[in-house]
């Protein structure tokens, strides 16, 4: 039996610099979609906007229920804390997926980091790598995981770290293996919308940029 779904594609994380990129592009490139957020006072770019209470299972269930999710959900730790990176980067990542699941979609994608790793001395990486590991369990015909390195654009937060990282960009670029240059919010966005079409079941990890050796499917 077919699926059917109200949206072709629901955005999780819309007001963060990626996601305000693939809003941006699902809604110059007209598809039907919106984005999920907390609060009414939340600004999004060029999709409708959803306002889910996320400690409502069934709300957020019925809100997730699209033919894809594009998940961009994060945060910092200077920002958060650690156990507030990790209840966003990772636990609700995983909260949503699970919903998702239960909801029918057909696609997940999600952007994770370069360097993930639940072996990591980063506990930034180390997150990110138990996020990674939890999505293999859901249930979900297709998960697609996008591992970015440094990100260039602009945040609605500053990062000296990611700053400083920014501004040695184009020198430190060229002297890189390609999935490990720095790479703006905008190609993100969009590799995360082509991955959302059409896909072959499975877990899949990419780097950045899609092609060749820097995808492989992990469930297998």
């Amino acid at each position: 039996m077919t699926k059917q779904h109200a949206a072709d594609v629901a955005v999780l994380g819309a007001t963060g610099a990626v996601g305000r990129a693939v809003c941006r592009q699902l809604a110059a490139a007209q598809t039907p979609g919106h984005a999920i957020v907390r609060s009414h006072t939340t600004a999004v770019e060029g999709l409708p906007a959803r306002v889910v209470d996320f400690d409502r299972a069934p709300e957020l269930t019925d809100a997730v229920r699209a033919r894809a999710v594009i998940c961009c959900l994060g945060t910092t730790q200077s920002k958060a804390g650690r156990d507030g990176l990790r209840a966003v980067d990772c636990d609700l990542v995983l909260h949503c997926a699970e919903r998702a699941s239960r909801a029918g979609v057909e696609v997940f994608t999600v952007v994770s980091a370069m360097g993930a790793s639940r072996r990591s001395p980063s506990f930034y990486s180390r997150v990110k790598g138990e996020m990674e590991a939890g999505l293999r369990r859901i249930r979900l015909d297709t998960v697609h995981i996008v591992r970015p390195s440094l990100l260039l654009g602009d945040r609605d937060e500053h990062r000296t770290a990611e700053a400083v990282g920014q501004r040695l960009a184009p020198l430190l670029n060229p002297l890189l293996p390609m999935q490990y240059r720095a790479i703006s919010v905008d190609a993100v966005a969009k590799a995360l919308i082509q991955l959302s079409g059409p896909s072959t079941p499975g877990v899949w990890l990419h780097e950045l940029p899609l092609g060749g050796r820097r995808s492989r499917r992990l469930d297998v």
